[in-house]
Parts: structure tokens; sequence; C-alpha cells
């Protein structure tokens, strides 16, 4: 059985699909820019997804400095470091270089910020538990999930109060 090493709880991050995020690493005394999407997030790392073959020259342990800007006042900058590079399915498919999936450890981070992001996991988890117990009232508006969540039970209960 494969151990899990994270320590925080990973949530996904599905509306900043629509807003890249730049991924800026030096490689081989070269600077790149690698836009992508965040998929998931936690305080210790996150997962992106990054589209073109600049990725297919990345390796394991690069180092790396991101701008997070997020809903609910999260915007810094982070450091850390590459630790998984896995070409996606569809590139593999068609034989190309194209889609990249990156796994993301983080070496600095603020402890607010973490702290902020650890809060919005936890929110987001026990709406997960809510949710697969069929309890009523799963969403409310104090949530540090909420400007991300496009769960249909906050789409329900946005409509319901129109």
């Amino acid at each position: 059985m494969i151990e899990d090493r994270r320590k925080d709880i990973r949530f996904p991050v599905m509306q900043n699909v629509g807003e890249p995020v730049l991924l800026n690493v030096l490689h081989n005394h070269k600077s790149y820019s690698l836009p992508g999407f965040i998929l998931n997030l936690s305080a210790g790392g996150m997962k992106m997804l990054t589209l073109g073959d600049q990725a297919s020259q990345l390796q394991e342990g690069i180092k790396f400095v991101l701008d997070l800007k997020l809903p609910a006042s999260i915007s810094q900058t982070i450091e850390g470091k590459i630790v998984r590079i896995q070409k996606g399915d569809k590139a593999k498919l068609h034989h190309s270089n194209d889609e990249w999936f990156l796994g993301l450890a983080f070496t600095k981070i603020k402890p607010q910020h973490a702290h902020q992001i650890n809060r919005m996991a936890e929110d987001w988890s026990i709406c997960e538990t809510k949710l697969q117990m069929s309890l009523p009232d799963v969403c409310f508006k104090e949530c540090s999930y909420w400007n991300l969540c496009e769960k249909s039970a906050k789409l329900k209960e946005k409509a319901s109060k129109k």
C-alpha cells in the first residue's frame, strides 16, 4: 500500500480554471514562466495542470516561485520545489508533449496564509461529509471555501435565497 505523505488536507480549486497562474522556474540558467491551472491546493502544496512542451524539460527538485491569488484575500508569493511531473493521458494518447501535471511542494509560505488555506480545506472537508450524510443546511455564508465552491448544494441555497 502506498503511504500518503501529505500533512495537509487538499481541496479542489475549480473556479480558478478560468484564471491561469504562472509558475516561475529557473532551470539550466534559463528562466521559464509556465502558465497553468490549479487543480487542488493545500497549505503544503498543490497539483497544477500546464499545457505546452516546456514542462517536458523540467525535473523533480527544481525550485519555483508562484504568485498565488485566491478569493478570500489570499494573495502572496510562495516558493517551493517540483516533486512530481506526469505527462497527461491525452498527451500520451496523441503522442504529444503538451499536457503535464505537476506536483508542487511549498517550502516558503507565510504562516497566516497556510492557516487560511488549512481553514478552507477543513471547511471543504466538513461540507463533503455533510453532503455524504445527506444532512440539511450544508452551506453557510461564513464558509472560507465559499468563494471557490461550485457544489450543487451551494447553488440550490443561493437560488432559494433569491
